[in-house]
């Protein structure tokens, strides 16, 4: 993409965005037109195209942010930043990136990353379809570029979400990684087929789900002494 485009009043950078984000939720990557994102961001195809070169450079860049925007947001920290700096108060005594660097319970900490995401995707109305389209995508054109971002979105989050974790609660031939890559999988799956079937998403119906699947994951993954699930 051009970099000038970073260059743009974050307003217009945002409209641009917003418009992409909403196509592409609502169609499979092949049939989304640009000439619609274009024109529900107020500015010509040709000027679309001078920031992002063509369809699949502009659909790229819309899924990693919106994987940097899911973590940072998450975390607490500024949306569209490095992820290096916290938002305003993040880090005041009891804030949210402050639980970040004090809790150690891998699990305990999946549930904060749960709920704080399920709040990111309320408020952003377009995000979860456009995400669940991107993982499941089919596209030979994109398909090997999504399938790449997609696991270096997982590996970033891990890496973000964990690194103060007490590892030592796991059983000794359970890999961390792939508890989370399953639980990740396991609930975008579940968004995958709700969406296939047209059926309604409910925010409280998937996080019910993710508490009995994180039970089960947490039975796998930690030493018996660490399974007591606190009432």
């Amino acid at each position: 993409m051009n970099e000038q485009f970073y260059e743009l009043p974050q307003e217009k950078q945002l409209r641009i965005i917003n418009a992409g984000l909403e196509v592409f939720s609502k169609n499979d990557y092949r049939h989304a037109v640009t000439d619609e994102i274009a024109r529900k961001a107020g500015i010509s195809k040709g000027l679309l195209f001078y920031y992002f070169h063509n369809k699949k450079s502009l659909y790229l860049y819309l899924f990693d942010y919106c994987a940097s925007l899911i973590i940072n947001q998450v975390m607490g920290e500024e949306p569209g930043g490095s992820g290096d700096e916290p938002a305003s108060g993040g880090n005041e005594p009891g804030g949210k990136a402050a639980r970040w660097e004090t809790v150690t319970d891998f699990f305990e900490l999946l549930e904060m990353a749960a709920e704080a995401k399920i709040k990111v995707l309320e408020k952003t109305p377009y995000l979860a379809d456009f995400m669940v389209r991107g993982y499941y995508s089919e596209d030979g054109i994109v398909k090997e570029d999504l399938n790449r971002a997609t696991m270096e979105a997982v590996s970033s989050a891990f890496r973000k979400y964990f690194r103060n974790v007490d590892y030592s609660k796991f059983k000794p031939d359970v890999p961390p990684m792939e508890i989370y890559e399953m639980l990740v999988w396991m609930t975008e799956g579940y968004l995958h087929d709700r969406r296939k079937s047209n059926a309604s998403i409910s925010m409280k119906e998937i996080m019910e789900k993710f508490y009995v699947w994180e039970k089960w994951l947490k039975q796998i993954a930690y030493k018996e002494e660490y399974q007591k699930t606190e009432a």
